[in-house]
């Protein structure tokens, strides 16, 4: 699997976990001056027209009211959520400089560095500065524990996990974070727990469900673990990386055929079919199960998308053997030996085999 790929899974099982930190502190900010025009307003205003209609809306108030830091703060939160890191930066600034509770606004800097930039220390940096203003500010320890977790400070990031659980008990969020946390730490009582949590709060979190399986995994607790990932897979519909981690239990556990299948519903999803080492993870999952042509189909696809790799033809060349296909596999086995010197030997021990089937 490819770094790019790694990093498309990581991060979509991150965001399964609502690592996206809410920043729900707008629910101690609440109106601007001149009547009244609360967060629900705009927000109101982005649903039914968009964000331009918002923004000009802020933009008119502010020509009346040109020292409200909140609309500032309104203005921020809107470039944020159209990924414009620039912008949002700029406002966030503005409200801060005239004065609006500064904690929210350095929080929001630090989502978009981490967020949008990508910059998790400067992130971790931003939310620190937010909770040393007020560190009774519960997202400011959700936002710092996001970026704990990217730079695997997982220590920390379980520690600001418990102290936003603490503050709201009856939030998932804190919850959710320390499940990824104690996972990385190995604190399997303690992630599970959390992740029973989170289900008394959520009881259709499929991915607390699938979390929950990759715990049991962890502890190889095989059958634990597939029936956290099909209670994952039934609520959710299935998910590429739910579908991969369930083949890999049912493979642990023996039972190849689960394993073939799973892969092969987790290849519709793009993110994978794009990689010629997911197909051949496919055909290798097929040949494992029996099941020849659909082995061969997904042998033929790495092959197509990685010529030069001698595994593929191996594979394919194996799976051409059992179906019957001897000089189709003889063709292969000589195309790894060209492909790959050192495996020579292996190539010619299987080429033997195959005078063998005759």
């Amino acid at each position: 699997m490819t770094r790019n790929l790694k990093i498309i899974l990581i991060s979509s099982a991150a965001a399964a976990l609502g690592l996206a930190a809410a920043l729900s502190g707008l629910r101690r900010a609440a109106t601007a001056e001149a009547e009244r025009f609360d967060w629900d307003t705009v927000a109101g205003i982005v649903f039914q027209k968009g964000y331009p209609p918002a923004l000009a809306a802020i933009d008119a108030r502010l020509a009346e009211h040109p020292k409200d830091a909140i609309l500032y703060y309104f203005k921020a939160r809107l470039y944020y959520d159209q990924d414009m890191p620039k912008e949002t930066l700029a406002a966030a600034d503005k409200a801060i400089e005239l004065g609006y509770l500064q904690q929210i606004s350095q929080a929001l800097k630090g989502m978009t560095y981490g967020r949008l930039y990508g910059d998790y220390a400067k992130q971790k940096e931003l939310a620190s500065k937010a909770l040393a203003i007020d560190p009774l500010y519960e997202e400011g320890y959700l936002v710092r524990a996001e970026a704990e977790y990217a730079l695997k400070d997982y220590k920390g990031c379980a520690a600001d996990a418990a102290a936003y659980s603490g503050m709201l008990p009856k939030y998932a969020a804190g919850y959710e974070h320390s499940m990824l946390c104690l996972e990385e730490l190995k604190d399997y009582k303690g992630a599970e727990a959390a992740g029973l949590k989170v289900l008394s709060i959520n009881p259709e979190s499929h991915a607390a469900l699938w979390r929950l399986g990759r715990i049991y995994a962890g502890q190889g607790l095989g059958k634990r673990a597939i029936k956290k990932y099909s209670e994952a897979i039934r609520l959710s519909g299935g998910r590429s990386s739910y579908y991969l981690d369930r083949a890999k239990a049912c493979e642990a556990e023996g039972d190849f055929t689960c394993a073939a299948w799973d892969f092969a519903s987790a290849m519709e999803w793009k993110e994978l079919s794009d990689y010629a080492t997911n197909y051949y993870k496919l055909g290798a999952a097929m040949y494992r199960a029996g099941e020849l042509k659909d082995g061969l189909d997904a042998a033929d696809e790495a092959v197509k998308k990685a010529p030069g790799d001698a595994a593929n033809y191996e594979l394919r060349g194996r799976l051409r053997a059992d179906s019957g296909d001897l000089a189709g596999a003889k063709k292969d086995f000589l195309k790894m030996s060209s492909l790959s010197p050192s495996r020579s030997a292996e190539a010619e021990s299987l080429i033997k085999k195959l005078k063998q089937k005759k």
